[in-house]
């Protein structure tokens, strides 16, 4: 008997070495097409070709942590790729910047697919100002806005521009806290689904859906790949984060199974693929689209006007999670030492949530956590005159509205409103820049503007970053 077991049990161990040693082939050829991206991505953050900002100090520590961030994030969003086992992860965070991001705003996302259905259960703090927009010092209470969207994809992966004209990336379906059905202790559910249920009545959101592509007119049925939230806060001292839960319903309490050496092979080459991209497209954007450094088009203006700041409207990529009701406005700031551009914003109508941000040219937002890099609607009310005054600068004037470069000499600027309904175009917010010396600041601003003491700027900066650290918390 054990003379015959022997010769089986050979086998098996040659089976299993041979199989081990094609898996490990297999993960060792993928792990160095993920080295190879790593350093196609590294290379685009110097190469001219690529349009990297100037290789300053700042610049280059700036660029290297930028890319690690889009590794980091490229991991999380790859192991949790898996539609039936849908979970959110944070596509944005502190350490993981990118397009020109809300720091007013947490990005969330989860995997979906177009075939399943799938529940989200929420809970609010005090939700009133979903209902009333009016403006309270209640805590805790919900965000100022909350969006919730499925979408067919992230931008930038193919690292090309056309990828926008092909309308690669859209919005399929949204819902916002101005319409989600919640009930009285802040209790909503959601349902995700191809088509919604005819005995269904509840928060709904469609995965698939026939849509065209504005720059081509064609007609296709686009299927969803994420549920995209953000959730976007104000009131800094006051907000708190919703605790939510996604399920995907035929696959709830079911085993997710072993990752496999063929799905970890594919990971790593995905990640390989998309890191350079995500690199080249945004500066890519910037360069072409965004006109950072020229006229590029030959139009006689640029994209984004220098000291100075475009009127806003809706975003010109008209797709994937920068649409929504959000209108924006922007433009790019070149300052001296003892420069301040004052930008000027007239609502007729208040918006429901307004932003003023900042942007390096990584398009990222400087530290918003310690500096006053960014200003919302609750942080910099209204002026005597009905005017916002924001007043970037090097250095703190001692006055409301200041945002900060955090020593930035250029970068963007950007502005995100919302309003319950849509303005006319008379009543449309309106934006006027101007350019002067910081000791000439007192000639644009109203003879009423709060004096800032250096001990309330850093009351301003202590509720900035108790307000991050509980946002992004890790416990």
């Amino acid at each position: 008997m054990t003379v015959k077991i022997l010769p089986i049990l050979f086998i098996l161990v040659m089976v299993l070495t041979t199989n081990s040693t094609v898996a490990s082939e297999q993960l060792d050829a993928s792990w160095g097409k993920l080295i190879q991206g790593l350093q196609e991505a590294k290379h685009s953050l110097t190469d001219p070709a690529a349009f990297p900002p100037e290789p300053t100090d700042r610049n280059l520590a700036e660029g290297y942590r930028y890319m690690l961030a889009h590794l980091g994030r490229l991991i999380e969003m790859e192991m949790r790729l898996n539609p039936r086992y849908p979970e959110f992860y944070r596509s944005i965070d502190m350490l993981r910047k990118w397009t020109a991001e809300n720091p007013d705003t947490m990005y969330l996302k989860a995997p979906i697919d177009s075939v399943g259905y799938y529940r989200i259960t929420g809970t609010a703090a005090n939700a009133q100002q979903w209902k009333t927009s009016e403006r309270d010092a209640s805590a805790p209470k919900a965000p100022r806005m909350v969006t919730f969207q499925t979408i067919t994809d992230v931008p930038g992966s193919t690292g090309r521009l056309a990828e926008m004209a092909s309308c690669k990336n859209l919005t399929l379906d949204y819902l916002t806290s101005f319409n989600l059905e919640i009930d009285e202790k802040g209790h909503f559910t959601l349902l995700i689904g191809p088509e919604k249920p005819q005995s269904y009545s509840g928060n709904f959101l469609l995965s698939k859906r026939l849509m065209a592509c504005p720059s081509t007119g064609k007609e296709t049925v686009r299927h969803a790949r994420f549920l995209s939230v953000r959730e976007i806060f104000s009131d800094w001292e006051n907000e708190r984060t919703l605790d939510m839960e996604i399920v995907r319903l035929d696959a709830e309490g079911e085993n997710r199974p072993p990752l496999t050496t063929a799905e970890m092979s594919e990971k790593m080459e995905n990640i390989a693929a998309e890191l350079p991209n995500q690199i080249k497209f945004w500066q890519l954007l910037q360069e072409v689209s965004l006109e950072n450094r020229s006229d590029v088009n030959g139009d006689g203006r640029r994209s984004m006007p220098v000291n100075n700041i475009n009127p806003p409207a809706p975003p010109f990529t008209a797709g994937g999670v920068a649409g929504a009701q959000q209108l924006y406005a922007g433009g790019i700031f070149e300052l001296k030492q003892d420069d301040a551009l004052v930008v000027k914003v007239t609502a007729p109508k208040e918006p429901h949530y307004m932003g003023f941000q900042l942007s390096n040219e990584w398009f990222e937002g400087p530290d918003q956590q310690n500096y006053v890099s960014s200003l919302t609607g609750d942080q910099l009310p209204v002026s005597s005159d009905g005017s916002r005054y924001y007043i970037i600068a090097h250095n703190d004037p001692g006055v409301a509205g200041w945002v900060a470069t955090t020593g930035l000499s250029k970068g963007f600027m950007s502005m995100r409103f919302i309003f319950r309904e849509d303005p006319q175009t008379n009543n449309m917010p309106q934006a006027t820049a101007t350019l002067v010396k910081v000791d000439q600041l007192s000639t644009l601003l109203p003879d009423d503007t709060p004096a800032i003491t250096p001990a309330q700027r850093r009351a301003e900066v202590s509720i900035r970053q108790s307000h991050i650290k509980a946002r992004w918390r890790g416990h």
